[in-house]
C-alpha cells in the first residue's frame, strides 16, 4: 500500500476511534456516574427515614446541614471551574448557569441557618490519640477553607430571586 492510501485511513481511524471513545468513556460515563450515585443515597435516605419513623431527628439534621453546606462549597467549585461553560456542549449536561437557582436556595437557607462548622472544631486532639495530630491540622484547615466558601456563597447568592 502507498503512503497517500494509509495516512487517511489512519486519520479516519483515529477520528473514528476518538468519537467512539468519547461517546462511551465520557458522555455515557457522566450519565452512568450520576445514576450510579442514587444507590447509596438512596441507601442513606433508607437510614434517615428509619431514624426519623424512631423520634432521632438529630441524625437526620446533621446529615441534611451537611449536604447544604457540600452544596455550596462545591457549587462554588463548578461555578468557578473554567471548564463549566463546556459541560452542555460537550456532554449534553446543562449545569452553568441554570443550577445557581439552586445555589440561591442554598444560600437563602445557609444566611437563616448558620453551619455546624466551626472554626476551632478540630482544634483539640484527643489526649489519647496524639497520633492524629497532623490528621487534625488536615481537619482544621479543611474545616476553615469550607466555612470561608459557604460564607463567600451565601453572601453572594443570598437574597437574589430563586
Amino acid at each position: 500500500m502507498n503512503r497517500r492510501l494509509i495516512i487517511p485511513i489512519l486519520v479516519i481511524c483515529c477520528g473514528l476511534s476518538g468519537a467512539i471513545g468519547y461517546w462511551f468513556g465520557f458522555r455515557e460515563a457522566w450519565n452512568l456516574g450520576v445514576i450510579a450515585d442514587f444507590l447509596p443515597r438512596g441507601a442513606i435516605s433508607s437510614h434517615q427515614l428509619n431514624a426519623l419513623r424512631v423520634g432521632k431527628q438529630e441524625n437526620v439534621i446533621i446529615g441534611l446541614e451537611s449536604d447544604v453546606d457540600m452544596g455550596l462549597i462545591y457549587g462554588d467549585t463548578l461555578f468557578n471551574h473554567p471548564l463549566r461553560n463546556l459541560l452542555n456542549p460537550v456532554w449534553g449536561f446543562s449545569v452553568y448557569p441554570e443550577y445557581e437557582e439552586y445555589a440561591v436556595r442554598l444560600a437563602n437557607y445557609r444566611k437563616k441557618h448558620p453551619t455546624f462548622m466551626k472554626p476551632d472544631m478540630f482544634d483539640k486532639v484527643p489526649q489519647d490519640k496524639p497520633e492524629l495530630n497532623d490528621f487534625y491540622k488536615d481537619l482544621q484547615k479543611g474545616v476553615r477553607e469550607n466555612i470561608i466558601i459557604i460564607n463567600n456563597m451565601t453572601e453572594k447568592y443570598a437574597n437574589k430571586q430563586n
